[in-house]
């Protein structure tokens, strides 16, 4: 995989997009990236959570929306030229209430980003198992309300899968099972010469 070429003498504005499975640790490298390099952060639970307030969760509407509101975010921060690191809850085989996968979905925000002039730089944080299921139980995952229910992360671990990347230009992939939140986010500004 080719490194970026210098990203911080470019006039572009820079997305981060961290993606991957419940509890891989998304917010917490996209805090640490966001205060390092002084990027904006917009994490998946900030808009998740007030869609999901006004519209029932999983239904076609909350899809829809979440949908729709994502990409014109990004896009708009792309055209003001805002740096931002942004999560999002990513599964290979997820399909919307709408009908949209997941993949395609990804694609259509690199899309939205890199042709409103910005710069893309996907990462994929993955994780084994069994770690996955340490990181769900954490106490700090009850502030957006995230899944914190080992049963239910079983059922996701078993039924969807999380190893299998987009095709997405430059596409960073970190298996972070044995590393530190802050030696994830080192690799991510060494990988796309962030500064």
């Amino acid at each position: 995989m080719q490194k970026s070429k210098k990203l911080s003498k470019s006039k572009k504005s820079v997305i981060v997009f961290i993606y991957g499975p419940i509890a891989v640790g998304k917010l917490t490298v996209a805090k640490i990236l966001s205060k390092k390099l002084g990027y904006k952060l917009s994490h998946n639970h900030a808009l998740n959570d007030l869609i999901d307030e006004i519209f029932e969760y999983g239904t076609p509407a909350s899809g829809i929306m979440k949908e729709a509101l994502r990409p014109q975010l990004l896009e708009g921060m792309a055209r003001a030229g805002i740096n931002t690191v942004v999560t999002h809850t990513y599964s290979h085989d997820y399909v919307s209430p709408t009908g949209l996968a997941d993949p395609k979905y990804m694609k259509i925000l690199e899309g939205k980003v890199t042709k409103a002039g910005a710069i893309f730089c996907p990462v994929h944080l993955k994780a084994e198992h069994e770690e996955l299921m340490r990181r769900v139980g954490m106490i700090s995952r009850k502030e957006f309300k995230k899944l914190t229910n080992k049963k239910i992360m079983r059922q996701h671990l078993v039924k969807k899968d999380w190893q299998t990347s987009p095709k997405l230009k430059n596409n960073l992939i970190i298996d972070n099972t044995q590393l530190s939140p802050a030696r994830v986010a080192e690799i991510i500004i060494r990988h796309f010469k962030l500064s």
